[in-house]
Order: C-alpha cells, then sequence, then structure tokens
C-alpha cells in the first residue's frame, strides 16, 4: 500500500494557507492511489472528481495571490497550474477507460509533480505573497 500521507517537511512553505491547502490535495491523491491500488473503482472516481474540484479552486487562490502581489512569474506559473489540471483529466479518462494500471501511475507522477511544484514555483510565490508585518 501506498504511503497514507507522502507530505514532508521540505514542503513546508511558512504559508499557512499554502500549506494547508498542499496538505490536503497531497492527501487527495495519495488516497486516489490507494483507491486505485485496492480495486476501489467508486472510491478512486469520486476521489478523482475531488481532487480536480479542489485543484480547481487552490490553482485559483493562488493566481488571485500572483494577481494582487503583481507577480512576475505569474504566466508561466499559471501555465503549470493548466498542465496539473489536465493531468488530473488525463487520470479520469484512464478510470473511464478500466485502466487502473495507467490511473495509478499518472497519480504517482502527479503527486511527484506537484511535490516539484510546491517546493520550486510555489515556495517562490510564498516569498513574493507574504503580508507586510
Amino acid at each position: 500500500m501506498i504511503e497514507a500521507h507522502a507530505w514532508n517537511d521540505r514542503l513546508d512553505l511558512s504559508h499557512e494557507a499554502m500549506d494547508h491547502e498542499h496538505h490536503l490535495q497531497i492527501a487527495l491523491v495519495t488516497a486516489f492511489a490507494d483507491a486505485v491500488e485496492q480495486r476501489r473503482p467508486w472510491m478512486s472516481r469520486r476521489l478523482a472528481e475531488q481532487l480536480l474540484a479542489y485543484s480547481t479552486v487552490h490553482f485559483g487562490g493562488e493566481e488571485l495571490l500572483m494577481e494582487a502581489a503583481s507577480y512576475p512569474e505569474r504566466e508561466a506559473h499559471t501555465g503549470e497550474h493548466a498542465e496539473f489540471l489536465a493531468h488530473i483529466r488525463q487520470i479520469q479518462r484512464a478510470l473511464e477507460e478500466g485502466d487502473q494500471d495507467v490511473a495509478l501511475e499518472a497519480a504517482l507522477d502527479l503527486r511527484q509533480a506537484l511535490g516539484a511544484h510546491m517546493n520550486d514555483a510555489d515556495r517562490k510565490l510564498a516569498g513574493a505573497a507574504q503580508p507586510a508585518h
């Protein structure tokens, strides 16, 4: 079985709101991967739906932060968000086609890519979006 929660402290950005949302996003991907591995198709589909909906809202919030901060890397960062959403839709298609192995591999790739995104692009954004004291 895949580990229960694939978070590690290196992903903490010291930005409370972003960290909270990232924890949940990683937990959703992990729960999805677990459901696929356990051959629970209804749960897999439901978690994929939740992951897409949650990620859409989360990325929208980050994009508002970028806009408010006049973030210079906004276009590239937003492009990465679009790629993640497309990746989630590919996972959903694999499930619909009954290809559990492809869905599981894609979910594990997604989790790794999200971690890299959080540690790089989101870390830069968190630094730029810190509220002034």
